[in-house]
């Protein structure tokens, strides 16, 4: 398959002025201008015009790369059939990508985090903590490739290679939200190289997957935990540490508190996506830490305290 590299005759990694200085050189050649009249050389430089104009936009390139030769040509050709299209090459026009997507993807656009990644994309799951995600990390993804065992004679049809490289997730990720691989690799990229030289259109994505929390139960973006408090805390108001993902933090309880009641604590849930903005919430239900024992001192007070509420049943 002859893709846009192919056609300026540079590799997938040429820079800005690598794919200009290929584009002008080809351009002068195969211009109708200082090239014979024909069908094919027409042909030609139509093409030239069209890679140029999808690999000298940073933004139309990231996307050529996301969606894969044919995928992206077929939109861009239905996006510019009125001939518009060849007019943005060798100036410089944008499109506008204030949606986040470039405006020839109309079709075929970068899907959003509830639709999940194009249904042709190869999936590698990376699991984080729910702490991890309000920071970046660097974190192994684990890939298994299967190919076809060139040995005729053994039964196997197929052998098995194994990956292993890094990926670096941004802060405020969320559960199941994805990233290109080429957008997040780190260190090492030899096993993205490789696929990308044996497929070049091949669309690789990471899938964020969270680990729940010990003593959390996570509903949406939200998250529900519990606490136990002394029963004169509940009656007085007091503060009382719990743990959160940011760590341990004073949670303000109002004077007459009933148990099992839940106080909600507004953005100390999960990260949300941009689209919906901020964070969930995180619910805490308080429940009575009954003690087993009583001192001497203890056991007076809380019979005098008996003795005074029974004293005022209405107070």
């Amino acid at each position: 398959m002859r893709n846009y590299y192919d056609v300026l005759g540079i590799s997938r990694n040429a820079s800005q002025a690598e794919i200009k200085a290929a584009y002008r050189s080809l351009a002068k050649k195969f211009h109708p201008d200082s090239a014979p009249e024909s069908g094919e050389e027409n042909a030609r430089f139509q093409e030239i015009q069209e890679a140029y104009a999808v690999l000298s936009d940073p933004e139309k390139r990231k996307m050529y790369h996301y969606y894969g030769h044919e995928a992206y040509r077929k939109s861009y050709h239905a996006q510019h059939s009125s001939g518009d299209f060849w007019g943005t090459a060798g100036n410089d026009r944008r499109d506008s990508h204030e949606d986040g997507h470039c405006g020839a993807c109309d079709q075929h656009r970068k899907p959003s985090p509830e639709e999940g990644p194009p249904p042709q994309a190869v999936r590698i799951a990376v699991w984080l903590d729910l702490e991890e995600t309000l920071q970046t990390v660097v974190k192994d993804a684990y890939y298994t490739e299967r190919m076809p065992n060139p040995d005729a004679s053994s039964p196997l049809k197929t052998l098995e290679k194994e990956w292993k490289f890094q990926v670096k997730i941004p802060r405020e990720s969320y559960d199941h939200q994805f990233f290109l691989l080429e957008d997040v690799i780190w260190g090492d990229s030899s096993f993205l190289t490789q696929q990308k030289r044996k497929q070049p259109d091949k669309l690789y994505v990471i899938i964020i997957l969270l680990r729940d929390k010990p003593g959390f139960l996570r509903q949406g973006f939200h998250l529900y935990t519990d606490c136990m408090v002394d029963y004169h805390t509940l009656v007085l108001g007091g503060t009382e540490k719990i743990t959160s993902l940011e760590g341990e933090i004073l949670l303000d309880i109002p004077p007459g508190t009933v148990p099992e009641q839940k106080l909600r604590l507004k953005n100390h849930g999960l990260v949300r996506p941009k689209k919906m903005g901020g964070r969930g919430d995180l619910y805490v239900k308080l429940h009575i830490r009954i003690p087993r024992s009583l001192s001497p001192a203890q056991h007076k007070a809380l019979e005098a305290f008996r003795d005074a509420m029974e004293a005022c049943p209405d107070a």
